[in-house]
C-alpha cells in the first residue's frame, strides 16, 4: 500500500488522547495505550467527536474517523479499528479544517483558565517578592513589548518573531495582548518543536543507538505525545513500562537507550526524572551525598527482570547478512533492515540482578541476588501514600516502580520537573544544578520550589499549562539580570540573559531565512521502521526476502534517512523525502528545517554542534560558551550566505522604496523591535554611502542583539 496523503502523516501511537484519569462511576469504553487498557471518561469526550465523520484532504482522498484531538496544528483522528492517525491541518479540505476546529472549540476548557494562571502567577511573584525584601535586592523593572514578544518567541516556540509577527504584537493596543500571545504560542506547532529539543537534550535522544539500529519511531512517538499535550507523569510512566522492539514502539525507546549498558540507564534515569545524585553509588557509597551502593542496587533491582539487547538476536542477523542466502546487493539493507530487532524489552521470569564481585560494604555479599527497595529521602516518607509496595512477580517490577516515580506524593518526581522548567523559562532553576535535588533546603528559594511544585501537581503534570503561570509571572516579565557567579544567591528580580541555545540561535536564522514556513514541516522517520520488524525465531533468509519485496511493493525505500558516518554530515536530499507538509529548501547545502526536524543530534560540523547542541551522550550537556569556529560561522559561512541572499527579511524589506522603511523592516525581522531615530539616521547615513541592505543584514546577524535573548 503506498504512502497517500493521510497514511504518509499516520502513527500508531503507543500512548493516545485517552490517557485521562477517569472519574469514579463514568467510565467510557476502553483502547489500547501503550499495552494496556485505559478508561476514557465518558464526560470528557467531546461531542462533536461521538459521530464518525468523512473527513476529505485537499486532494480529495477521504477518511472515515473520529475526532480526538487538534493540537498545535496538528488533528489527531480515531479510524474504526481504533487506530491513531494524525495528520497537518492544512491538509484538510477548507470545509473540514473549520470542523475540526468546531470540535476543538467542544472539548472542555484546559486545566486551568485564565483568572486561575494570574492568581497562581501572582502567589509566584508574592514569594519571589518576599525573597528580593529579604536580600534587599530590587526587582528589575518591567521588560519594554520589544523585549517580551522577542523573549517569549525564543522560550515558549524556540525562534524569534518574524517581522510581521513581532510589528503586530506591538501595533496591538490591547491591554491584555501578553496573556493572549503566550495562549497562542503555546498552542502552535512551534511549541511542540522547542519542547522536542528541550527533552532530546534531557532524555539524550539519538538518531542511532548503535550497530546502525534507528530510534526514528522513539523521535516520532515523543513528538506526538508533546504535540497531544500528554502530562509529563503519563509520558514517563509510558517510558518506563513500554515493552517491545525499537522499531516496534516509540514509548520504548527511552529504556532501550542504555540497553546494553542497564545499570547506567537506572542511573541516568533517577538523575533525569527525580535529580537524585546516584553516578557515584553505582560503584561505592557516594562520598559526598547520603547514597549507599547498596541503595542504587535496591533501585536497578527493579529493572533486574528486563531484558533489552539481544544479543542472540543480533549475531543471527549478521550471520544471516554474510551467509550469501540473500542477494549481494541487499547486505546493506538487510544489515538495515534487521538491526532493530535485536533492542526489544522484554521481561523475564526472574530477577537475575545480584551485587557485584567486589561488593565490600556489611549489609550484602558478593554475587548474592538483590531484593528491589525504593529509596528514601527522609524518615517522614515511610508514610507516604507512594511508597506501599505488594510482593510483584518479576514481570511487573518496572510497572511497580513506575507507579512509586510518578506518583503525585512522590518526595522528589514533581519538584524535579517543577525546577527543571523554572530553569527553562528563567534560565537559573531554584535549586542548581537540576541533577541534585536531594537536599530541597538548599534552595535559593526553599518556599519558592515548594510552591511550584504544588503548582506542578494542581496542574496535573500539564507541561504547557505549568509554563503558562510562569510566562504569565511579573517576575518573567521583567527585564533580564546578568547571571550570578553563585545561583544560589540569585533572588529571580527577573530573568537571567542567556544567549540562545544552539537550536534557538537555528530556529532563528531559519525564521530569517525563510519566514516562519518552517514550523509546519514535520520530519517523521519512524512509520516504515514498524513494517521491519520480524519476530525472533523468522529471522531467516525466505522471511527477509519476503519483507523487502513488501516493502518495494509498498513504495518504501530502505535508507537510513539520516546517520551518517559518525562526526560526518550527511546529504541532505536524503531527509527531504520524509517530511510532511511540504519539503524544505536546501540553501548553501543547509536543509532549512527547524532544529527538531533534523538529525539527531546534528553532524559535528553542522551550524547546530558548533553553537552547542549536546551530543546526546550525557543528559543536560547543551552549552551556550562561545567560539571562534561560531564567529567564523556568522561572519562568513554558509549561514551567513543564507541570510545575505535571498533571505526572507531581505526580500521584505526590498518592497519598501524608501532606505527608513527598508530598516525599519530589518529591524524587525532580526531584532523584534523598531530602530530608534538615531540608529535610523546612523544607518540611512551609511546606505548613502554605498552600504547595501545585505550589508545591514550581516551586521545585525553578528550582533549580540541577535544572539542574546533580552
Amino acid at each position: 500500500m503506498k504512502r497517500t496523503p493521510f497514511l504518509l502523516c499516520a502513527t500508531f501511537l503507543m500512548t493516545s488522547v485517552a490517557l485521562l484519569e477517569a472519574a469514579p462511576g463514568k467510565k467510557g469504553k476502553k483502547r489500547r495505550a501503550g499495552g494496556g487498557e485505559v478508561a476514557v471518561p465518558a464526560d470528557q469526550v467531546p461531542a462533536a467527536s461521538i459521530s464518525w465523520h468523512f473527513w476529505t484532504a485537499s486532494s480529495g482522498e477521504k477518511l472515515e474517523a473520529k475526532f480526538r484531538a487538534l493540537e498545535n496544528g496538528i488533528v489527531t483522528v480515531e479510524k474504526r479499528d481504533q487506530k491513531i492517525v494524525r495528520f497537518p491541518i492544512a491538509r484538510l479540505s477548507g470545509a473540514d479544517q473549520e470542523f475540526a476546529k468546531i470540535c476543538k472549540s467542544a472539548q472542555p476548557r484546559p486545566p486551568m483558565a485564565q483568572e486561575i494562571i494570574t492568581k497562581a502567577a501572582a502567589r509566584i511573584d508574592d514569594s519571589i517578592n518576599a525573597g528580593l525584601k529579604l536580600s534587599s535586592t530590587a526587582p528589575n523593572p518591567p521588560t519594554s513589548d520589544a523585549q517580551f514578544v522577542r523573549r517569549l518567541y525564543l522560550d515558549a516556540i524556540g525562534r524569534i518573531p518574524t517581522g510581521e509577527e513581532a510589528n503586530s504584537f506591538l501595533t496591538d493596543p490591547s491591554p491584555d495582548k501578553r496573556a493572549k500571545l503566550i495562549n497562542t504560542l503555546l498552542n502552535s506547532p512551534g511549541y511542540t518543536m522547542q519542547m522536542y529539543n528541550w527533552l532530546a537534550d534531557m532524555l539524550r535522544v539519538k538518531d542511532d543507538y548503535g550497530k546502525g539500529a534507528r530510534a526514528f519511531l522513539y523521535e516520532d512517538w515523543l513528538k506526538d505525545q508533546i504535540a497531544m499535550n500528554l502530562p509529563w507523569d503519563v509520558m514517563v510512566r509510558d517510558m518506563l513500562t513500554a515493552d517491545g522492539k525499537l522499531n516496534e514502539n516509540g514509548a520504548a525507546g527511552f529504556l532501550l537507550r542504555d540497553a546494553q549498558m542497564p545499570l547506567d540507564g537506572v542511573s541516568n534515569l533517577l538523575t533525569t526524572f527525580l535529580g537524585a545524585n546516584v553516578s557515584c553509588a553505582q560503584c561505592h557509597d557516594h562520598p559526598f551525598a547520603d547514597w549507599s551502593q547498596r541503595d542504587f542496587y535496591g533501585m536497578a533491582a527493579f529493572f533486574g527482570a528486563t531484558d533489552g539487547y539481544h544479543e542472540d538476536v543480533y549475531r543471527t542477523s549478521r550471520r544471516l547478512v554474510k551467509s550469501g542466502d540473500i542477494s549481494m546487493a541487499n547486505q546493506k539493507q538487510v544489515a538495515m533492515l534487521l538491526v532493530g530487532n535485536a533492542y526489544n524489552l522484554v521481561d523475564l521470569p526472574s530477577n537475575h540482578l545480584k551485587f557485584p564481585d567486589d561488593y565490600q560494604y556489611k549489609d550484602a555479599k558478593p554475587g548474592e541476588s538483590v531484593k528491589p527497595e525504593l529509596i528514601r529521602w527522609t524518615e517522614t516518607t515511610k508514610a507516604n501514600d507512594a511508597f506501599p509496595m505488594d510482593d510483584v512477580k518479576p514481570s511487573k517490577l518496572r510497572n511497580e516502580f513506575a507507579a512509586w516515580m510518578v506518583h503525585p506524593e512522590n518526595p522528589r518526581f514533581a519538584a524535579n520537573i517543577a525546577n527543571r522548567v523554572w530553569r527553562k523559562v528563567f534560565g537559573i532553576a531554584v535549586q542548581e544544578p537540576v541533577s541534585d535535588l536531594d537536599d530541597p533546603s538548599q534552595a535559593s528559594n526553599p518556599e519558592l520550589l515548594a510552591q511550584i511544585t504544588t503548582y506542578m501537581k494542581q496542574a496535573k503534570f500539564d507541561l504547557r499549562e505549568f509554563q503558562r503561570i510562569l510566562f504569565n509571572t511579573a517576575a518573567y516579565q521583567r527585564r533580564a539580570s546578568e547571571a550570578p557567579e553563585d545561583p544560589k544567591k540569585f533572588r529571580f528580580q527577573g530573568p537571567t540573559l542567556r544567549r540562545m541555545s544552539a537550536e534557538q540561535a537555528w530556529d532563528s536564522i531559519v525564521t530569517v531565512t525563510s519566514g516562519g514556513e518552517a514550523d509546519q514541516l514535520l520530519l517523521r522517520r519512524g512509520d516504515n521502521l514498524q513494517k521491519t520488524v520480524i519476530p525472533d525465531n523468522q529471522i531467516n533468509a525466505a522471511t527477509v526476502t519476503r519483507v523487502l519485496a513488501e516493502l518495494k511493493a509498498d513504495g518504501i525505500p530502505m535508507r537510513s534517512g539520516g546517520g551518517g558516518k559518525k562526526g560526518g554530515s550527511i546529504n541532505p536530499r536524503a531527509l527531504v523525502g520524509f517530511y510532511e507538509g511540504g519539503k524544505p529548501e536546501i540553501r548553501s547545502g543547509l536543509l532549512l528545517a527547524r532544529a527538531s526536524e533534523l538529525q539527531q543530534p546534528a553532524p559535528e560540523n553542522h551550524f547546530l554542534r558548533l553553537f552547542g547542541q549536546s551530543d546526546r551522550l550525557v543528559s543536560d550537556t547543551n552549552t551556550t560558551d562561545g567560539s571562534v569556529p561560531q564567529m567564523l560561522q556568522l561572519m562568513n559561512g554558509p549561514v551567513q550566505e543564507m541570510i545575505t541572499g535571498d533571505s526572507k527579511a531581505l526580500v521584505t524589506a526590498r518592497k519598501s522604496a524608501r532606505p527608513a522603511e527598508q530598516i525599519s523592516s530589518l529591524y524587525l525581522s532580526f531584532l523584534s523591535r523598531q530602530p530608534t531615530p538615531e540608529e535610523t539616521a546612523t544607518a540611512t547615513a551609511a546606505m548613502g554611502k554605498g552600504l547595501g541592505l545585505t550589508d545591514l543584514a550581516w551586521v545585525f546577524l553578528n550582533s549580540r542583539e541577535f544572539l542574546f535573548i533580552p
